[in-house]
């Protein structure tokens, strides 16, 4: 009986053994190839919605050159730009998900998730780049973060830019307010960027940016607004004939991440991706200003009619009303505040 004893006991470790119960083994999120958990080499997906040669884009080789250099080479991104992992609204939703890692997006979609963030979309709120630049670098966007991180249950990683926002279309320019009426115009699906341009006479049609050339080509609609950069680098001066440099709306970005992917990572991966992103965007930032004074002359040249100083005290009276529905929503001491900024 002994020996019968001894026979099974032995037999029992060697099973344990051969089966990985000894204590030398990982565990499974060490298991994981590309967890982060452990510092090895990680690929993230990020999206966004522009062209291959825009700002975006342009800004995102920055970032990919700088989270290489930062995190020893322990993380990678993999950029898809032209909205090929869908809609700004689409890869938004994707973050929770887990079907996108980042996410490059305008604040206009994020009326929906995030209605506070959204004061920074009043019309003609900030009075040039270095203005609003002041205000998102400081407390006031600091805090804005933090809601969008409360309320969406996402990770904010920096602010960037899609730039100042201006008119194009079709056949007739556009020089007043009044030129607007009865005009469509695809808006981004934004509540205060729709009740603007109601005020200003036209008639907004909220779309998809990925359909708007095939919108505008097919005459679906009359008009559209974008910055510069955004113009030139989706070609919408094949469809649009005049260009107004109104600057309505100062559009500033966000680079969203999964929460749960960022905490996946190490604290030094963390920070790394953390410092990257703000780096990439300062010279995102700059990239639009170059872009935006390089292409009005090539717009130009291909035959847009540009009038670039338009008497704005027309357009900032028809948005009044604007301000005085939104300052029960934002408050009037926010709002001032952005404005004071120096």
């Amino acid at each position: 009986m002994k020996k019968v004893l001894s026979i099974v006991a032995l037999s029992s470790m060697v099973l344990l053994s051969a089966c990985g119960g000894g204590g030398s083994t990982k565990t499974g999120a060490d298991e994981k190839s590309g967890s982060g958990s452990t510092g090895e080499k990680i690929t993230l997906k990020v999206g966004h919605t522009l062209a291959d040669t825009s700002h975006y884009q342009e800004g995102m080789k920055k970032f990919q050159e700088l989270i290489k250099e930062k995190s020893n080479g322990t993380i990678e991104l993999e950029v898809f730009p032209n909205g090929s992992l869908g809609g700004e609204r689409d890869m938004i939703e994707g973050l929770n998900v887990g079907s996108v890692d980042m996410v490059l997006t305008s604040t206009g979609p994020m009326s929906g998730f995030a209605p506070e963030v959204t004061v920074v979309d009043l019309p003609f709120l900030f009075e040039n780049e270095d203005h609003a630049h002041k205000v998102l670098d400081g407390e006031i966007g600091n805090d804005l973060r933090k809601k969008v991180e409360e309320t969406m249950s996402v990770k904010t990683l920096a602010w960037w830019e899609n730039g100042f926002r201006n008119v194009t279309t079709g056949k007739q320019a556009v020089e007043k307010p009044e030129d607007l009426k009865g005009i469509k115009i695809r808006t981004m699906e934004n509540d205060i960027h729709m009740d603007s341009f109601s005020a200003m006479g036209a008639q907004p049609t909220p779309m998809s940016f990925t359909e708007l050339f095939t919108a505008l080509q097919q005459g679906v609609i009359d008009a559209e607004e974008n910055p510069v950069p955004v113009i030139m680098t989706s070609r919408f001066y094949e469809v649009q004939d005049h260009l107004t440099m109104t600057r309505h709306f100062y559009n500033p970005s966000l680079v969203l991440m999964s929460p749960s992917k960022f905490d996946s990572l190490t604290p030094e991966q963390q920070k790394a991706l953390e410092e990257a992103a703000v780096e990439a965007g300062n010279y995102e930032r700059q990239v639009v200003q170059d872009m935006e004074k390089q292409y009005l002359g090539e717009l130009k040249e291909k035959g847009m009619k540009i009038i670039e100083n338009p008497d704005l005290g027309p357009f900032k009276e028809a948005v009044k009303p604007v301000y005085e529905k939104y300052e029960s929503v934002f408050g009037k001491e926010l709002i001032e505040s952005i404005r004071n900024t120096k």
